[in-house]
């Protein structure tokens, strides 16, 4: 690996997970890997591109857009699992800006395809690195005292956890939110929140459209449910069950206050008739856990049949606590 700065006033890229990174070693949680980063430069940027093991030129997005990527000279580069050999795969990065200064980053990721056996039972406090039990998709997080959190507040803030051929588990997390951002109410966000997203198997290539490039990807469907708090200008904050279609088929008033941990336990479940049903429920963590589910639906038509769990924080600062996850026998 090395850096190539050929002028001092060249960009400076700056990886957020440092120059060696992982995935598939705890499971494969979606089909892309994300390389995450920032680009600086004296002078205004040009161009930025990578390279995958030596292959053509790959043009990137720089940020920001008012989707993925959240801050200036913001980048995501979405590898195609399909793309990797298990291994080392060498990505370099190239940086121009409009007078010429180049700067060249290498990443190496490497690749492995290891299952992820449930139960899973991840206490961060034995972490040393988030890419030892699961996959940043977008953002900067951070270890904290409690758990994990994203460092800056923006669009769909995700970790991956898990493996795309999962299918029926159930899944109890503590978080705690601590403050919203108020460009949660723009187009295309339009509201706040924090969940769990089930049966995810990676973002989808929804083009480009008004508010992003289309680079990375940017469509979050489909997946199989969202266990989700949120706060909507007009509805103000809810509980709800999120379909693949962006729809509330059920949903519950309920006001979360700041700073104090609530349990989020989500479970999906095959049922005899191989349809799918989500359920949700939250209690406050100094609380006992109530009998019943908060809210229950069953799966849509282009629901997910199996897939990982993304912890996602949208335009929330928030904390996630300890993530059990557990199988749920079949019906």
């Amino acid at each position: 690996m090395q850096k190539e700065n050929l002028s001092h006033d060249s960009p400076q890229i700056h990886l957020w997970y440092g120059k060696r990174q992982r995935f598939g070693h705890v499971g494969r949680p979606q089909r892309w890997v994300n390389v995450l980063g920032r680009v600086r430069g004296q002078f205004p940027l040009h161009s930025l591109d990578y390279t995958l093991n030596g292959g053509d030129l790959v043009k990137l997005t720089i940020g920001p857009d008012l989707r993925r990527l959240a801050g200036k000279g913001d980048f995501n580069i979405d590898l195609d699992c399909g793309d990797l050999h298990l291994g080392d795969n060498h990505v370099e990065i190239i940086a121009r800006d409009v007078r010429g200064n180049q700067s060249v980053e290498s990443v190496i990721v490497e690749y492995a395809d290891e299952p992820c056996p449930l139960p899973l039972d991840i206490d961060w406090r034995q972490v040393r690195s988030i890419d030892e039990v699961g996959h940043v998709t977008d953002g900067i997080w951070s270890l904290v005292e409690g758990g994990v959190s994203p460092v800056e507040i923006g669009y769909d803030r995700l970790i991956a956890i898990g493996e795309m051929g999962w299918r029926d588990y159930q899944v109890t997390v503590p978080i705690t939110v601590h403050a919203i951002h108020a460009a949660c109410y723009n187009r295309p966000s339009v509201h706040a929140g924090v969940g769990i997203v089930m049966r995810w198997k990676g973002h989808s290539n929804w083009g480009e459209d008004q508010w992003a490039s289309g680079q990375p990807r940017f469509g979050p469907s489909p997946y199989g449910a969202i266990g989700w708090y949120c706060v909507f200008h007009d509805d103000g904050p809810i509980l709800n069950l999120f379909d693949p279609r962006f729809q509330r088929p059920v949903q519950l008033s309920y006001d979360l206050p700041l700073h104090v941990p609530h349990i989020f336990k989500v479970r999906v479940e095959t049922l005899a008739d191989q349809s799918s049903l989500f359920s949700l429920k939250v209690w406050r963590a100094d609380a006992h856990e109530p009998a019943s589910w908060t809210l229950q639906a069953p799966g849509t038509p282009v629901s997910l049949k199996e897939g990982a769990l993304l912890l996602g924080a949208h335009h929330t600062a928030a904390t996630f606590g300890n993530v059990l996850v557990e199988p749920v026998p079949p019906a």
